[in-house]
């Protein structure tokens, strides 16, 4: 099992925060290898909601499924997400800061396949460093932007 948090204080309100960060068009822009974000049932933010969630990694395509467990408004999130061998539980909280917001993200990981296991602990560190990277980077997209990314913002210029 792989587990660990991360966070981060974002120089914007509760408000601009949580809506830059629940909408999936804003994901692509700061989740590394994501692109693209399809809701196959219920509603984008609807507890019990599920989402295919479509990765490019060194030209190969992959799915992740991604099952909404737990949504409060402006407070938390938390998901399911299976695939690859995977089961990821992520829990997104938030938290008013006077004129600020933190944001912390736990990543709980683990897999029934035993090469997989051995994987994600070979890997752990490299997850958490990205997890914090894209963290860093949803960061100063909100800061900069607001809400609304730029649809043609891609990571490698955010990061210039």
């Amino acid at each position: 099992m792989v587990k660990f948090t991360n966070s981060i204080i974002i120089n914007k309100s509760l408000e601009t925060v949580w809506k830059a960060y629940i909408d999936p068009q804003n994901m692509l822009c700061w989740t590394n290898n994501l692109e693209k974000v399809e809701v196959i049932k219920g509603k984008f933010g609807e507890v019990g909601a599920i989402a295919h969630l479509h990765y490019i990694e060194k030209g190969r395509l992959y799915i992740l499924e991604d099952k909404l467990l737990d949504y409060e408004f402006e407070k938390k999130i938390k998901s399911q997400v299976k695939g690859q061998g995977m089961n990821i539980e992520v829990q997104s909280n938030f938290k008013s800061q006077y004129n600020d917001t933190e944001i912390s993200i736990t990543w709980d990981g683990t897999s029934e396949k035993f090469i997989v296991k051995i994987i994600l602990n070979l890997l752990q560190r490299k997850i958490k460093k990205q997890a914090q990277a894209e963290l860093s980077l949803f960061k100063k997209l909100v800061e900069t932007y607001g809400i609304n990314f730029p649809e043609k913002t891609t990571k490698k210029q955010n990061e210039e």
